[in-house]
């Protein structure tokens, strides 16, 4: 199974404008397109989350329909850590913290912030009572009993004095970091840097901005901490990849080694689409072209697991360039099957299951696709990509409203989400 650790949809601990973070995401097109390549690419897409402010973000996008069968199925697991790390004055260096919260007043409502730290069926009570789409007490007690199923603790065997010291490892590794931290701080341990009170304590998270004033040095120590606390999650949960941006991960890119790291799959497929002459499938879905229900029927589609295998069938350090090029030189050489002229692999087909008429036009075509899916489906990534061109060929070109879809059920028997008027069954899910 290909796990991939979705570092760029968690909402690490950021204890100001909260909301703007969530809200940032919810605003991105990007962020929306990624989420439907990583549904496509991956068996599994695991969120780390400590409050569970994700949660929102993702029912604005997928709807609660194609939300709740996504993380019932374990498509999307969420990795739930309930502890973070601090840089401290006055010698403490880098440690973990915990927040208590007192006893409640009457009426005070749980605080995000908080929940981080409290036990898990409180921190997802705070998540569902806090933001949008307010739920009814109903639908409040389905999504925890979905969430308690499908959220899987991380991080409880990591070892404070480990964590630390393996930081303080890479950072004397880094010709880099040891030549910035010795500036000011020559003859100084890392536990006693300068920039910082003894009764102060640092706080990083990646959404934030270190102000004018920070320590870049305690910053940048407090950066290589992240980067191995995310590998830590990584290693608990069976992680086969890291996905990120840029910024996120870019030590990660060395380190990450240990577990497997190539964060290229999405710009790959974004490429490979190109080639294909086929619309992004990940835009589409950012401009709600592409509705949540087809991107599952996608996924759900004959073809899909054939492709996710082989895109999961290169190295662990593969680049973008070399995803793509690998597609190329898989399409480019045509099998044994391809080599058959068209009309004597009909011939022997039609006569295989009894047919007395030759097969002609499209029916001759779905007849070639489910022969090579499934004669040689190893060597046909491209039928996927045949399959995600047809849905959107025969999609209406309406835009869909930015309000989350209304879906009625997913029986088999359905009108199909491409807008063929045929059930599902006997189109895309055929």
């Amino acid at each position: 199974m290909r796990k991939a650790l979705a570092t760029d949809f968690g909402i690490w601990p950021v204890l100001q404008n909260m909301a703007s973070v969530s809200d940032a995401m919810l605003a991105s097109k990007d962020q929306w397109a990624t989420l439907a390549n990583y549904i496509l690419l991956y068996d599994q897409v695991i969120i780390p989350t400590g409050n569970f402010q994700v949660i929102p973000v993702l029912r604005h996008m997928l709807g609660e329909d194609i939300f709740d069968e996504l993380v019932r199925n374990n498509i999307i697991v969420f990795a739930r850590y309930d502890k973070w790390f601090t840089y401290g004055g006055g010698g403490a260096g880098l440690s973990f913290f915990e927040v208590f919260q007192g006893p409640k007043r009457n009426n005070e409502k749980s605080n995000l912030a908080h929940s981080y730290f409290q036990p898990m069926d409180e921190a997802i009570n705070a998540a569902l009572e806090l933001t949008t789409p307010i739920s009814s007490a109903n639908r409040k007690q389905e999504l925890t009993k979905l969430l308690l199923g499908n959220s899987v603790p991380v991080g409880q065997d990591l070892d404070p004095i480990k964590f630390r010291d393996e930081t303080y490892q890479d950072v004397m590794g880094s010709p880099y970091l040891r030549d910035f931290l010795s500036l000011r701080n020559r003859g100084r341990s890392l536990d006693n840097l300068r920039g910082i009170k003894n009764n102060q304590m640092r706080v990083y998270s990646p959404h934030a901005i270190p102000e004018a004033n920070e320590s870049k040095e305690i910053w940048s120590l407090l950066r290589v901490g992240f980067e191995n606390f995310v590998l830590n999650i990584g290693a608990d949960i069976g992680a086969n990849e890291i996905t990120g941006d840029g910024s996120t991960l870019a030590l990660l890119k060395a380190k990450g080694q240990r577990i497997g790291s190539p964060i290229e799959g999405s710009e790959a497929l974004t490429k490979i689409q190109e080639i294909c002459g086929i619309p992004d499938i990940g835009k589409a879905f950012a401009s709600k072209e592409f509705s949540p229900e087809q991107l599952l029927d996608l996924r759900e589609s004959k073809h899909s697991q054939v492709f996710r295998d082989w895109f999961a069938s290169g190295s662990d350090t593969e680049k973008s360039e070399e995803i793509v090029q690998r597609y190329v030189e898989t399409i480019g050489e045509p099998s044994v099957i391809d080599k058959i002229p068209a009309k004597i692999l009909r011939f022997a087909v039609t006569t295989g299951i009894g047919a007395i008429q030759p097969i002609a036009g499209g029916a001759a075509t779905a007849l070639d696709s489910f022969v090579l899916s499934k004669w040689f489906p190893s060597k046909s990534p491209r039928l996927f990509l045949k399959q995600a061109k047809s849905m959107q060929v025969k999609s209406q070109p309406k835009k869909l409203t930015a309000a989350a879809p209304k879906i009625s059920g997913r029986d088999r028997n359905r009108p199909c989400s491409c807008g063929s008027q045929k059930k599902f069954k006997k189109c895309c899910g055929k």
